[in-house]
């Protein structure tokens, strides 16, 4: 009897395994077949942000926690961002999942394993690309999360690789009283 019923549940636990590597592995598929529609999505969001360099046009494309956080600063203008312009392509674009080996040999706790796996099951991707704009150079990295079907944005963040130029600085001033 208590042979019968150790075996059912090792039969069990097998089963269980069989079938969470069987989901994990039809969601990384999915992710690496629609590698081409993320990065398209992640390019034509930075396209529309750079049109008018203003948060607010990108509103619907973010996912709705980040939304709730961005509310305070939606209407705010990106003046460091606009001297760019307008992005004209995208070069070098990279689509980056948690499901690869090699982050997978690199894993150094169960807590990084853990937030790894959140990510696969939220289907969480990266994409990385050189933005080619009228006003010059910038690394462009979109992180984008599924949500009510679609990938969306998570985050957005634009390195110009561009230096700013100096305000107009009349020099020293020196005042003298005699």
């Amino acid at each position: 009897m208590l042979r019968t019923f150790f075996s059912g549940l090792g039969v069990l636990f097998a089963a269980l395994l069989v079938f969470s590597a069987s989901f994990l592995g039809n969601v990384a598929a999915d992710l690496y077949r629609h590698s081409g529609e993320h990065e398209a999505v992640a390019v034509e969001i930075t396209r529309e942000l750079s049109r008018t360099w203003k948060l607010a046009d990108i509103e619907q494309h973010y996912v709705a926690d980040a939304r709730q956080e961005l509310l305070p600063v939606l209407g705010a203008d990106l003046d460091d961002l606009k001297p760019l312009g307008a992005l004209l392509y995208a070069d070098n674009v990279r689509v980056e999942m948690r499901w690869s080996r090699v982050d997978w040999q690199r894993m150094l706790s169960p807590a990084v394993a853990a937030e790894r796996l959140a990510e696969l099951i939220n289907r969480s991707v990266k994409v990385s690309f050189v933005g080619k704009f009228a006003g010059g150079l910038a690394d462009v990295t979109a992180e984008l999360k599924r949500e009510d079907g679609r990938m969306k944005l998570w985050r957005l963040r634009i390195d110009s690789r561009e230096k700013p130029q100096p305000e107009e600085y009349p020099g020293r001033r020196v005042i003298s009283h005699a």
